[in-house]
Order: C-alpha cells, then sequence, then structure tokens
C-alpha cells in the first residue's frame, strides 16, 4: 500500500538545507523511506561506539549531543536539525551519544538507501558536502566544544500552601542567575493549558533557545492532569514544603500521584523546606534529596554547588583563617567543605557554622597562652603525646557529630594496615579531627576498630575529590603548605655558623627535635609531589605564600593570619570568575 504524504511533511522536509532544491517527487520518494519514531524524554537514542545505519532529523522535540567517556556535552539540536550524517557516510561507529531530552518525533532514514539517493541526486550530494564542511568548521572554531551551555528544565510544585511561595522561588531563581553563564527564566505552568504534547514541547524548544535553565511552577498545590506530559519532560521536579509535619495526608496523595509517573523518580526528584521548623538533616528522605538552604538548593539546580578544600601543612595551615575572612567579606559561602591535617580543623570550625572573627578568638585562646598543644613524651612512638591537642579537639567541639554540621565536610587519614585512605564524613568531630592530623613521629597513631590512623595529607593534602564525591559541583582548592624551595632548606644547623647559645640550642632540640624536622621535612616534600601531579585537574588550585613560617609555628598565629588574608586579597580575581562566571 502506498504511504500517504501529508502535505505539511513535504513543506517540512523542503525547508531542511540538506533537502533544499530537491524535486517535490524526490521528496515524496523520500518520505515513502522515512520511518517516524517517537522517543521518550530522557532516553538514549544511540550510544558512543555502535556503528550507525541510520541518518535522523527531528521533526520537533530536542536531543543531546555527547562526546567522550564523561558525556561531555557537545551541542543541543532541535527541531529541523539532522544528526550521525558522518557516521552513515564513512560508515563508522558513533563517536559521541545522543539523548532526547524533550520528547521528541525523529525522522529516522535508513543510512543504504540515504547514500545511495545522494549517489543519484547532485543536488542532494552539494548539499550533504555542505553540510559537512558546516561541521569540520564547528569543530576548528571550537575544537574543545566550550561554546555550549547546559540546559536545565526545572518543575516547582508546591505541596502544601508556602508562605511567600512566589519570593522564595525567585530568590532561588536569582541566586541561580549569579553562579550560572546563560540566561534564567521563571515561567507559569498555566501558560500552556490547553496545549497538546507536541505543543507544548516547541514552545519549550523555542523558550530554552534564550534561557538555558528554565524554571516552570504551579501557582498552587493540588493536580492538574493535562500537564502531566510536561512534568514529565523536566530534568528536575522540585517539591516545596513549609513544615514537613503539617498537611501530611495533601502531601502523601500528591507524592504517591507523581511517583508511578515520574521514571527514575528518586534521581530526578527532590525537596526544599522553606521553613527553619523543617527536619534535621539525618532526617531527611532515603529516596528523595531534601535541601534546607536556598542558597545551596539554587546552585545545585544549575549544577554550580560550591566547595571548600583546605589543604594541610601544621601552623602554616592558620592562614585558612586570613582566606575566610576574605570570602566573607565577598560574600562567597560554600556547600560543601573539605579539609587535610590542620586544614581539617579549620574547615570543621567552618562548616559548624563558625565566622572567621569567631575561629581567630578560638585560635587565640589554644595557641595564645603559655601552654603550648605540644607534649613530649619518651619518642618509642612519637615525640608527644597528643592529649594536649586531642583535649583542645575535645575542648572546641564537644559531642558533635560531623553529620550534625551545618555544611557537609568530610577529611581523611591514612590506614598504615591496609595503606589505603580512610574518608571520615561522620561520627564524633574531634574524633575524625584527631585521626586526619596524626602525623607520623610527631603525634602517635589512632586506632579505630581495626585501623591504624595517621594524618590524610601523607596521600591526600589538598583533599578536593572527598566533596566532589558528595556533590561539589565548582571546587576551591586552597594549599599552604610549600610547593618549591626558595633557597636551600637546611634542618641540622652547626651552633658556631648560628650564633645561638648552648642552651638556646638546646632548647629548640628538645622542643622541636632534629629527628622530627627530618621526618616532617621528608613528608611535606613527598605530599607536595603528590598535590603538584593533582592541582592541574582542580577547577582553581591557589597557593598560599606561607613559606617563612615553620610547621610548628602556631604562636605566630597572628602573623600567618594576616598573611593569609593578604594572599588570599591578591586572587580574589581568579575567585569570583570561579564562583560567579555571569560577572563581567
Amino acid at each position: 500500500m502506498k504511504k500517504i504524504v501529508p502535505p505539511e511533511a513535504l513543506q517540512f522536509l523542503a525547508s531542511i538545507p540538506l533537502f533544499k532544491g530537491l524535486p517535490r517527487k524526490t521528496l515524496v520518494l523520500l518520505y515513502g523511506h522515512i520511518e517516524e519514531r517517537n522517543v521518550h524524554n530522557h532516553t538514549v537514542i544511540y550510544y558512543k561506539g555502535e556503528i550507525s545505519k541510520e541518518l535522523y532529523l527531528i521533526r520537533h522535540g530536542e536531543v543531546m549531543m555527547s562526546l567522550g567517556e564523561a558525556g561531555k556535552t557537545v551541542r543541543y539540536l532541535g527541531e529541523g536539525d539532522v544528526f550521525a550524517e558522518n557516521s552513515v557516510l564513512t560508515r563508522s561507529a558513533h563517536t559521541g551519544s545522543a539523548t532526547a531530552i524533550l520528547d521528541t518525533l525523529l525522522y529516522v532514514i535508513d543510512g543504504e538507501y540515504f547514500l545511495r539517493l545522494a549517489g543519484k541526486e547532485k543536488t542532494l550530494s552539494q548539499n550533504l558536502m555542505r553540510l559537512m564542511g558546516i561541521r569540520m568548521r564547528e569543530v576548528m572554531e571550537d575544537p574543545h566544544n566550550t561554546g555550549y551551555s547546559p540546559r536545565r528544565l526545572v518543575c516547582h510544585i508546591p505541596i502544601e500552601e508556602v508562605t511567600d511561595f512566589k519570593v522564595n522561588l525567585d530568590l532561588i531563581v536569582d541566586h541561580g542567575r549569579k553562579s550560572h553563564e546563560g540566561q534564567i527564566s521563571l515561567v507559569k505552568m498555566d501558560t500552556f493549558k490547553g496545549k497538546s504534547v507536541a505543543e507544548m514541547v516547541r514552545t519549550i524548544a523555542q523558550l530554552r533557545k534564550k534561557s538555558t535553565i528554565l524554571h516552570l511552577y504551579f501557582k498552587s498545590p493540588g493536580l492538574i492532569p493535562e500537564l502531566d506530559k510536561l512534568v514529565q519532560q523536566c530534568d528536575q521536579i522540585v517539591f516545596w514544603e513549609e513544615n514537613p509535619e503539617r498537611n501530611l495526608r495533601q502531601k502523601n496523595e500528591i507524592l504517591d500521584y507523581w511517583q508511578p509517573r515520574i521514571r527514575n523518580f528518586s534521581g530526578r526528584t527532590s525537596r526544599i523546606v522553606v521553613s527553619e521548623n523543617g527536619l534535621h538533616k539525618h532526617q531527611d528522605s532515603a529516596d528523595q534529596k531534601v535541601f534546607y538552604k536556598g542558597e545551596t538548593f539554587a546552585r545545585y539546580l544549575v549544577s554550580k554547588t560550591r566547595g571548600l578544600s583546605l589543604g594541610g601543612g601544621g601552623a602554616r595551615a592558620l592562614a585558612h583563617v586570613g582566606l575566610l575572612k576574605v570570602l566573607e567579606r565577598e560574600g562567597i559561602q560554600f556547600d560543601y567543605v573539605s579539609g587535610s591535617s590542620f586544614g581539617a580543623v579549620i574547615g570543621a570550625l567552618y562548616a559548624r557554622g563558625e565566622t572567621a572573627d569567631s575561629i581567630f578568638k578560638m585560635i587565640g585562646k589554644f595557641f595564645g597562652g603559655i601552654e603550648m598543644p605540644f607534649d613530649p613524651t619518651i619518642p618509642l612512638i612519637s615525640f608527644f603525646k597528643g592529649k594536649r591537642m586531642l583535649r583542645m579537639l575535645k575542648d572546641a567541639f564537644g559531642s558533635q557529630l560531623i553529620e550534625d554540621l551545618k555544611i557537609p565536610f568530610a577529611t581523611s587519614a591514612v590506614d598504615l594496615h591496609s595503606g589505603q585512605e580512610y574518608v571520615m564524613d561522620q561520627g564524633p568531630i574531634w574524633e575524625a579531627l584527631a585521626s586526619a592530623m596524626s602525623l607520623p613521629g610527631m603525634f602517635p597513631p589512632i586506632f579505630k576498630g581495626d585501623h591504624l590512623l595517621i594524618d590524610g595529607g601523607v596521600l591526600n593534602n589538598v583533599p578536593d575529590n572527598l566533596i566532589r564525591r558528595k556533590g561539589a559541583d565548582v571546587i576551591l582548592s586552597v594549599n599552604v603548605s610549600p610547593l618549591r624551595d626558595e633557597g636551600i632548606v637546611r634542618l641540622l644547623e652547626d651552633r658556631k655558623v648560628t650564633g645561638k647559645s648552648f642552651f638556646k640550642n638546646l632548647w629548640e632540640d628538645v622542643t622541636y627535635p632534629p629527628i622530627l624536622k627530618i621526618m616532617a621535612r621528608a613528608i611535606t616534600l613527598e605530599g607536595r609531589e603528590i598535590t603538584k601531579l593533582r592541582k592541574e585537574k582542580m577547577d582553581l588550585f591557589i597557593n598560599l605564600h606561607i613559606e617563612e613560617f615553620a610547621f610548628t609555628d602556631f604562636g605566630k598565629y597572628k602573623e600567618i593570619i594576616k598573611k593569609g588574608e593578604l594572599e588570599a586579597e591578591a586572587a580574589v580575581g581568579d575567585i569570583r570568575k570561579l564562583f560567579f562566571p555571569s560577572e563581567k
């Protein structure tokens, strides 16, 4: 039976540059070999490495092209775009993958038939060569495919009456604009009432040409079945509530309605609690991400959550307090924090909600008096007992748990038994920090079950990867350990050369034994080489030059913090560029 050709289909084909100039008879013949294929949103059309046998033309919808193992986005295609032509022409495997991100109607053409037709039709061959030239120019002008801006479609659904819902939603969108390079728009769901699914998809595709992040929202709680298909197109569906203990029946009805209708419900939905009367973090829903901080949530929606990773370095890590002063003045807040060694102590205090000034006062209390955190002992396992340092950590953090901190936090140690990194993101804070800063030779290792733990900086001195795993998208990594020596470092000096008295020389050797200097120096050299190898892969690596201070110069905390502040001020431009890409 002869396939009937709708006039609008012929008109559509004639409008495509690849088929421009072809006679109507050829277009009719071509349409007879087209398979109309409906592809649901978030469905893969083909994977990298598959052998191509088909050419694709988008009738309506949107397709995301990705390249490489990490699925880096290359470009977005919409109505009228052709793809997979290179693989058909060269009879080779796809170099990337293609995914429908909205419900998409594809015109699928058999590759062998298309090549035979191109061999007969000179106009089609010329159009194909012109298309290949455009593709080549796109690659040459942007070889690393940096010219795209990720797109996201978000739907906001209140599951109870939320006070100032629109005001809070506007704030979320405004915060997102500060962290995102592209345009962000907010559209009422009522705009799409009375439209077919194809019309909804076309409208969304048109809006996303101007706004890469599009927020759709229902004005009030309730269900509008005619808009279900539009909600199902969204990458992220957000359920809003004010008090998780209120209106439970209504909320459960709404959530029960949506759960079977949204594929990958736990992966594509989240909840935000806009009242401080909400649940604590450890009561989060097992199948949904729950947010309590509007700014963090806003950055999550545009894949720009911020992380801060503070490197270790003994007393030099006090420079991080100066960094925090600068970050506070710039109004830069973070969603995840990690730290190594003494940098973990500063990071944990910040994650608890302490300001730079309050941390400064605590440091003055601990290191500004006569009693220092070092308590010498017979050096069988270590040169210091570590009891004073443990007491300081317990005084600072008490019985607080890592999971109860205001900002998600992680640190690490090294397990001497397995030789592996041991990550700590839950449990008593003081206990985790004691393990994280147990420098071999200086403090005794910490037993934790079957693990024997030492300073995590031995393997991972700027642990950005710990919060990358948790969800941090953009991370500021801060190093305070010298990456190179300005001159020869002399660990063992002749008293005749230095001119120091016998008793001063003896006192220095007793308080900071030469063997300990040698061990610390060896660990520092190893750690900095690891940091050098890793820093090129970090989003932004800044090095605070604190080389003039020694590993144990805790008594000089004021000078170190001030130097850290000056160093951080010099890097403000790069930091703002990282976190506020929309600033000109």
